[in-house]
């Protein structure tokens, strides 16, 4: 049987995109190689969203390029910049993120010596494709692909094209299939989880709710990023209510990039400030302890020192969790590739600055859940015998203990030791959980 070695990069959309593939490669008879030594066809699935990350993809594309067999390069870098994999590599086969359905036949292709270029697809709805879940415990489900959005310096429009929402019926009887099958978390993914249904007449509270009311377990939903611009008023205080249903994490993953109305606007954000503190606070109130993630971009070409001392001030007042920090990297075929850049030392000093604050803020906030007990999902294994688990607030909780890996994939009760910038520490006090009892309290 023809084996395939397979690398992948990116969101979890991205990662769900190889789940597939690698499916329907399986069932092909295609067999999985564990090098490209190893192997007859050779498969990166690709990442386009930073330009770091893009460079990365250029070395791997050309090391794999090395190895004299047939290719193919899929995902967001073989979508936005194709001429580019074509310089690297003119023989390698093409796949689109809205193609990947097509694998087979693009590996069938390039085994026969030929060379394929499916950058578009029917954009069939991933939710009735098989997966091969990459963690047992977690099950991966793409809501929709493409986005409603014009930023300035962003190529995932150019590569996932516009909002192509999945419908409701089919992404319900998904997590309920994962579900009887033992997944004890649902990641909801997409470009923007906010732009969920524009395009179908629905919207993310109405999926949530189509899920929770009617999927029975104990599992949990990670919704993925959102973007202020899509939140709307009316649907707001919907939306805080579905997240107060059992089976939600209590997790907001909100992204401002921007603590300045003027770069947002000139980012075409289409929100302000106000808004992102508006919504964070109409949460928090409804949710005191709800965990907050966002992203800021550091360095936009016209962001100026009292720009980014907005920004800085921003993060003070809002306290989040998590931050993915990005020094902004003009992106080839967007607007703000064509403006002038700031000195890399003026990005690079503005970068540590908010790094530095960012770890101040995160000590703070999980410093204040030491000595707290409760019950944690653990859906990771770390590589020196420890195990990650999540609170129903998903703040991952590192376990140290003799025998952590059997605890993998349960509800484990766990007290709270340390804390650290971005992560809690803690040890097993039941291996038995209550999940009624401990919701009830």
């Amino acid at each position: 049987m023809p084996k395939v070695y397979v690398e992948s990069y990116g969101c979890a959309a991205n990662l769900h995109d190889t789940e597939i593939m690698k499916a329907l490669l399986a069932r092909a008879g295609y067999e999985e190689a564990s090098s490209p030594e190893q192997a007859d066809l050779l498969l990166i699935n690709t990442c386009t969203v930073k330009t770091p990350t893009a460079n990365r993809m250029v070395h791997r594309i050309a090391t794999l390029s090395g190895y004299g067999k047939p290719l193919i390069v899929a995902g967001c870098f073989a979508k936005a910049q194709p001429e580019l994999v074509e310089r690297i590599n003119p023989r390698a086969s093409l796949l689109g993120p809205d193609a990947v359905d097509e694998v087979v036949r693009v590996a069938e292709i390039a085994l026969s010596g030929g060379r394929a270029s499916v950058l578009d697809g029917r954009r069939a709805e991933k939710t009735l494709l098989p997966s091969v879940r990459t963690n047992p415990v977690v099950e991966i489900v793409e809501v929709s692909s493409g986005c409603l959005s014009s930023c300035t310096f962003c190529q995932t429009k150019l590569a996932r094209g516009t909002l192509f929402s999945y419908r409701p019926a089919t992404i319900r009887e998904r997590v309920r299939a994962a579900v009887a099958e033992g997944v004890k978390e649902i990641w909801l993914t997409s470009q923007d989880m906010s732009a969920y249904g524009r395009d179908i007449g629905t919207n993310l509270a109405e999926l949530l709710r189509s899920i929770t009311c009617n999927v029975q377990g104990d599992y949990r939903i990670r919704v993925g990023m959102m973007n202020p611009l899509h939140f709307r008023k009316l649907e707001l205080q919907e939306l805080i209510e579905a997240y107060l249903d059992v089976h939600v994490f209590k997790f907001l993953h909100l992204c401002v990039q921007s603590g300045s109305d003027k770069v947002l606007r000139d980012m075409r954000r289409g929100y302000t400030v106000a808004d992102f503190e508006e919504y964070v606070s109409a949460f928090r109130s409804a949710i005191p302890d709800m965990t907050l993630m966002t992203d800021v971009i550091v360095g936009y070409p016209t962001e100026e020192e009292e720009d980014f001392e907005m920004t800085l001030r921003l993060l003070e007042r809002t306290r989040p969790d998590f931050v993915n920090i990005s020094r902004f990297f003009p992106r080839p075929k967007t607007e703000a590739a064509k403006l002038r850049q700031l000195r890399p030392e003026v990005v690079n000093r503005r970068s540590r600055e908010i790094t530095e604050l960012c770890e101040e803020i995160a000590l703070r906030n999980m410093s204040k859940w030491i000595g707290w007990s409760g019950p944690v999902l653990i859906d990771e294994v770390g590589q020196k015998g420890e195990v990650i688990g999540r609170t129903d607030h998903y703040r991952p909780v590192v376990i140290r203990s003799p025998d952590a890996r059997s605890l993998f994939g349960r509800w484990v009760e766990v007290v709270v030791e340390e804390a650290r910038p971005y992560c809690l520490i803690g040890r097993p006090i039941s291996r038995e959980v209550d999940l009624a009892q401990a919701q009830a309290t």
